[in-house]
């Protein structure tokens, strides 16, 4: 019972680690919270929120995290930390996992079931944040596909009415919802700080993980260089992506009769099983 609170406790401390990291400041309540309270919380929490960096740049994780995840992963998955504070929060999963295999075999004794299950522990969690980062990556990725076209349309229609691409995407990013708002208003950022517009677009294909903003960044780079009409090239892309859409949505239909398969056999035929011989198994043993 103590083993399992100790879980409990320490995997929540973990999970309120990661929601943190996933969370965003809201300057909304954190106005409404001063203006409730009368107090300045600013200092706090922003000495908060050092003290936390500092102690996972001081964790020192070894050399072997290096190759599991990069800076570039991080920038993907759109995690506001550095690669040394998020491989320290790492470390310290792995040396809580390890913690709590060892308590789960010294309290259940040792056998061959307690040092299975110790190790599941350790590996569930310390390999949490490794599962966080590509679990974030999969959700951006997709929801960055998914509104590319439509936000693509918006951007084609702007141009087409006088605009040039600038003020063509502050007027379309205005709003945008999603991850792929967020990348475009950080983009315009770095262009209004002084940044060209091609290195802009460099620095949003590398935080972005999707291989569909590649393209629309080299047609974009490519039509300023040969001064070609950015519209029509706009509207190849959307024509294109919309083609690879119906394309991946096709395999994935074809696919469908053989996701299905595990469903069937596992759930589907047992019950039939059940249901055909459940009567006779019953008058069987009614007989004796």
């Amino acid at each position: 019972m103590i083993f399992f609170i100790l879980a409990l406790v320490l995997g929540s401390f973990i999970f309120v680690l990661l929601l943190a990291v996933d969370s965003v400041y809201d300057n909304a309540a954190h106005t409404r919270m001063q203006h409730t309270f009368s107090i300045d919380m600013t200092k706090e929490r922003r000495s908060w929120k050092q003290r936390m960096r500092t102690t996972l740049q001081q964790m020192y994780p070894p050399a072997f995290l290096e190759p599991w995840l990069d800076e570039k992963k991080l920038l993907w998955a759109g995690i506001p930390l550095s690669i040394a504070e998020y491989r320290g929060m790492w470390w310290l999963a792995i040396m809580i996992g390890l913690v709590l295999g060892l308590l789960a075999v010294i309290i259940k004794g040792v056998s061959s079931f307690n040092l299975a299950l110790g190790m599941v522990v350790a590996l569930a969690v310390g390999g949490t944040p490794y599962l966080f980062v590509q679990s974030r990556i999969r959700r951006r990725t997709k929801a960055i596909t998914r509104s590319l076209p439509d936000f693509l349309d918006l951007l084609t229609f702007t141009v087409q009415a006088g605009l040039g691409f600038t003020p063509a995407l502050q007027r379309v990013s205005q709003g945008f919802p999603g991850p792929l708002g967020d990348e475009l208003r950080r983009m315009l950022e770095q262009i209004e700080l002084g940044h060209s517009s091609a290195a802009a677009l460099d620095e949003f294909v590398e935080r972005s993980p999707s291989p569909d903003v590649r393209n629309f960044a080299e047609a974009v780079k490519i039509t300023e260089k040969l001064g070609t009409s950015l519209a029509r090239a706009l509207r190849i892309q959307v024509d294109m992506l919309r083609h690879v859409r119906r394309q991946r949505a096709r395999t994935i239909a074809q696919t469908a009769s053989i996701r299905i398969i595990p469903a069937l056999v596992f759930f589907f035929l047992p019950s039939l099983l059940l249901i055909y011989l459940a009567p006779p198994i019953i008058n069987f043993f009614l007989r004796q």
